[in-house]
């Protein structure tokens, strides 16, 4: 007589389905925990900068008075954009799911948070900043805060120095560092042939969690992997070429006036809102939008700084 086989012995055996969802969608990014956000009144926050100061002179005992001109300013326009997704069940589908214990809605809504998290997270590192895209990182960095010009370069100590002495708008304090995960290991390629240990510190973020990161000078350097590894000289474009680029910059006190930060409409929750948009009226689907209202700021141009063409 034949054994029994596992296929028909799965006839009459129940498979354990663990509750919820394992997330393997991943992308390192620490620092989405430590940027600011920043509410604003009306259609837009308007910043501005100045451009050139009223001028003054040392002046001889007699002498005339020549020292006229008045300040000039820059003015910078930062609103939100929207970031949006719909969750979508069937009725039937929602009502076997929940004889089973199962939320599934819940399931979609959590699942299109976290793809609306994930798609500004992107837009702040590679966003063109022509709407609706956000602005980033790559679109705000001034043309004077690049580090000297190179087809392509090794990360090292000197071009570190050159870009953190780039940021200017908390006197020379620089609050974080980011880079790819690949020039994070060739920054620690660098300590270790120095004989040292890579110096790392505890991190608190805002949320109350903590986390080790790496440190040069005291200043935290944050693994950002949607940041581009594939630009082209001196950052030119974000894609067609096999180079990378290193930020340094400081974050908003508050202020509006030193540093980067999210921003979002003051009349709506910070972050993402979940809106049950109710019964499709042709069909039996139930809707639940999911959204932000958000964008990515930098009041300061001397708040941020960038290294590129690093080719490690």
């Amino acid at each position: 007589m034949a054994s029994q086989t596992l296929a028909e012995a799965a006839k009459l055996i129940d498979a354990k389905v663990i509750r919820g969802v394992a997330e393997d969608i991943i992308t390192t990014n620490p620092v989405w925990n430590a940027v600011p956000w920043t509410p604003y009144e009306g259609q837009a926050l308007l910043v501005n900068r100045e451009n050139a100061l009223g001028d003054s002179q040392h002046l001889a005992v007699g002498g005339t008075i020549t020292a006229k001109a008045a300040a000039t300013f820059t003015q910078a326009t930062f609103t939100a954009v929207t970031t949006v997704g719909d969750a979508e069940l069937n009725g039937l589908v929602s009502a076997q799911s929940r004889s089973n214990g199962v939320d599934q809605m819940a399931i979609e809504v959590s699942s299109k948070a976290k793809s609306i998290g994930r798609a500004l997270q992107t837009g702040m590192a590679t966003g063109t900043g022509t709407s609706p895209q956000l602005n980033s990182l790559h679109s705000m960095c001034a043309a004077g805060q690049y580090t000297t010009a190179s087809a392509g370069q090794a990360l090292s100590f000197a071009l570190l120095d050159l870009l953190c002495d780039l940021v200017k708008a908390k006197d020379g304090v620089v609050d974080f560092i980011m880079m790819p995960g690949r020039t994070l290991r060739s920054y620690k390629t660098l300590v270790r042939a120095l004989g040292g240990v890579n110096e790392v510190v505890v991190y608190t973020m805002p949320d109350g969690t903590t986390r080790n990161v790496s440190v040069y000078e005291g200043i935290p350097i944050f693994q950002n992997d949607f940041l581009s590894v594939e630009e082209t000289a001196n950052g030119a474009a974000l894609t067609g070429g096999a180079l990378s680029s290193v930020y340094a910059g400081c974050w908003d006190d508050g202020t509006q006036k030193v540093g980067l930060s999210m921003i979002y409409p003051a009349s709506v929750q910070m972050g993402i809102q979940v809106t049950p948009i109710g019964e499709l009226e042709t069909k039996d689907e139930s809707v639940v939008r999911v959204k932000s209202y958000s964008n990515f700021a930098m009041f300061n141009r001397k708040g941020l700084a960038r290294l590129p063409s690093i080719n490690n």
